[in-house]
């Protein structure tokens, strides 16, 4: 993914589905200098972490 789809997809109405490692993931915001994408498993929600959007699927 890149930084440009990740950012349409928090900016969306529709519930889209990521996925980091398998795991499913909730997008909160983009750092386009890091190339990074905030967020969190619905499992753990207050386990935020950054994670390279290159390394972001969408399902």
């Amino acid at each position: 993914m890149n930084v440009s789809r990740a950012q349409q997809i928090i900016e969306s109405e529709k519930e889209i589905t990521v996925l980091h490692n398998g795991t499913s993931v909730w997008l909160q915001s983009v750092n386009e200098n890091n190339q990074t994408a905030r967020a969190y498993t619905k499992e753990q929600p207050d386990n935020e972490m950054d994670i390279p959007v290159n390394e972001l699927q969408e399902s």
